[in-house]
């Protein structure tokens, strides 16, 4: 028969770890949106990458920057959309990318084609598309005013030649040949 440990003391190393399920990430709905950074990551499997959690709406999300080539261009407008001017991010430079955690970012998103299920299809991945704080509240201002009426529309007699009366226009005949749209 087994003997049975009681409160039994152990050590372990959680460095890196995150918990399971509990700091899923989901996909946020098509649309402009503003996130607070919670985290940057960059994983020992995979130094060229830099991932970057956030949270939107009590949704955890998160993006990933290739740190070489044209990723370092989608990298800097990230940065720039969390406050990081420009002018600073020349040649190279030593980022401690702690300065950004807990700063809003601004974006527009694409969530990844989901399956039936809701899980992502492979190969489909959420897009971000980062602004300045001040261009992201423009754009937002501008799509959410109700388009105004400056004008009155007033109904008035057909002016095409009929003195007021309405003319059918005209049809195309079922013979005629309209090949000539489609070259080009």
């Amino acid at each position: 028969m087994a003997s049975e440990i009681i409160n039994p003391t152990i050590t372990v190393d959680f460095t890196g770890t995150t918990p399971a399920g509990g700091a899923s990430l989901g996909y946020l709905s098509e649309g402009y949106h503003s996130a607070t950074v919670i985290e940057t990551r960059q994983y020992e499997d995979n130094a060229s990458r830099l991932y970057v959690y956030m949270i939107t709406d009590g949704i955890r999300h998160r993006e990933s920057f290739n740190l070489s080539g044209n990723g370092l261009a989608f990298l800097m407008g990230f940065l720039v959309s969390a406050g990081i001017p420009e002018d600073k991010m020349s040649g190279s430079m030593n980022l401690p990318l702690d300065k950004i955690v807990n700063r809003p970012v601004f974006f527009n998103y694409t969530p990844p084609e989901l399956e039936g299920t809701g899980r992502r299809v492979e190969g489909s991945y959420p897009r971000y598309r980062f602004f300045m704080k001040d261009q992201f509240e423009q754009i937002v201002s501008a799509i959410s005013k109700p388009v105004s009426s400056d004008f009155q529309v007033e109904e008035t007699a057909p002016n095409n030649g009929s003195n007021g009366k309405a003319v059918a226009p005209a049809t195309a005949s079922s013979e005629e040949n309209f090949d000539f749209l489609l070259e080009g």
